[in-house]
């Protein structure tokens, strides 16, 4: 008998279909426990934060929301940049705030699970693989890829052994994981957060055969390779995994049913696009308000230039007029001194030699216009 294959969930997202993001509340337990959270697990729960860096730290309790609002201070600095250049323009309605531009760029959530209720997992097998996955992703993207925070919940009916909804003992013991990172760009103002930028400075591309599309672009690729890698340290654990889309074809499902697949599959694709889209469009936004900061700052600088050269042609003028006078001033004092050297007085010696050799003051004075008519 063929070993029964399991399948494993690797889900990433952002936002719910409200379009509200995710809370981490939920994943650290902070924001009060739902329904389907087993009051008493017999595991506890495993929390972990992480700093820019890649840092971690274990915590029994901890809020996920704060710890998430101080990693983004890394971000403080771009932000600033980018408020002052709309303050410069006048769009003060595109001004944000911290928490506004955190809620406007939230990280990006994985969950990370095992097969379903039915599956016989013992506790230890989603723990090792999340963790080889956590180290083998950091190794891998981590220098733009940033996980800030991951719980590995034991709590919960369906992957924590507890009853389930419909009253059914679940049999899988171990877990699942919510990964939360946030994709790091190096912009010119500092760090920013950008899921394009991040994966283009990553080297992540595509597949260059087929056209890019919204089912061949870099995260795509990303997506791939980070679901290949789970099942494979899943795998190593010698458990079997099921690969083949469980998407139930056309002829097992209602004509209701189908339709609200497709729709469901739409909306999710035209939600990853237009996230896609607005960060490409804030980063073109950015970039044009550079470009127009960089022009009013050449335009100062022209203007600067333009007074100085004012200055320094008004100072020649005043130059090329001192030198005249000076000019009219030294020439009777010139003819002067020829009319003297033109006296002789006894031996050969003139008026001029009698008052040079009797006055060095008038010797040097001499020396200093003879100096000055040669230049």
């Amino acid at each position: 008998m063929p070993e029964k294959k399991v399948r494993t969930v690797v889900h990433n997202g952002r936002r719910r279909s409200t379009g509200e993001a995710y809370s981490p509340k939920h994943n650290s337990r902070s924001g009060g426990i739902g329904d389907h959270v087993l009051a008493n697990p017999e595991r506890k729960n495993i929390y972990i934060t992480l700093d820019f860096d890649g840092n971690p730290t274990m915590h029994e309790q901890v809020d996920f929301e704060k710890h998430e609002r101080e990693f983004y201070e890394v971000f403080r600095p771009s932000l600033e940049a980018q408020n002052e250049r709309y303050r410069k323009k006048g769009n003060k309605d595109r001004i944000l705030t911290m928490d506004e531009y955190r809620e406007a760029r939230p990280p990006e959530e994985t969950i990370l699970q095992v097969g379903n209720k039915d599956s016989e997992i013992l506790p230890e097998i989603t723990k090792i693989a999340v963790a080889k996955w956590i180290d083998q992703m950091r190794a891998k993207y981590g220098s733009r890829y940033k996980i800030v925070d991951v719980a590995i919940h034991y709590d919960e009916p369906g992957t924590g052994g507890g009853i389930c909804a419909d009253g059914s003992q679940s049999k899988n013991l171990s877990g699942h994981a919510h990964v939360r990172a946030v994709w790091c760009a190096e912009g010119k103002d500092g760090w920013v957060v950008s899921e394009s930028k991040a994966l283009a400075q990553l080297g992540v591309t595509y597949d260059d055969s087929r056209a890019r599309s919204r089912y061949n672009n870099p995260k795509i690729t990303f997506t791939q390779e980070s679901r290949e890698l789970f099942n494979q340290l899943v795998e190593e654990q010698n458990i079997a995994i099921e690969t083949t889309p469980a998407r139930p074809g056309k002829r097992t499902m209602t004509k209701e049913e189908y339709i609200t697949e497709q729709l469901r599959e739409h909306q999710e694709q035209l939600r990853t696009e237009v996230e896609n889209l607005s960060d490409e469009c804030l980063e073109i936004q950015t970039e044009a308000a550079l470009e127009a900061q960089r022009r009013d700052e050449l335009a100062v600088e022209v203007v600067e230039l333009t007074k100085k050269k004012t200055i320094l042609e008004s100072a020649l003028r005043g130059l090329e007029k001192a030198v005249e006078r000076l000019k009219k001033t030294i020439g009777p004092i010139q003819k002067f001194f020829e009319k003297l050297s033109n006296i002789k007085l006894w031996k050969g010696h003139s008026a001029l030699d009698e008052l040079l050799d009797n006055d060095a003051s008038a010797y040097n004075a001499l020396k200093e216009f003879e100096e000055m008519d040669e230049r």
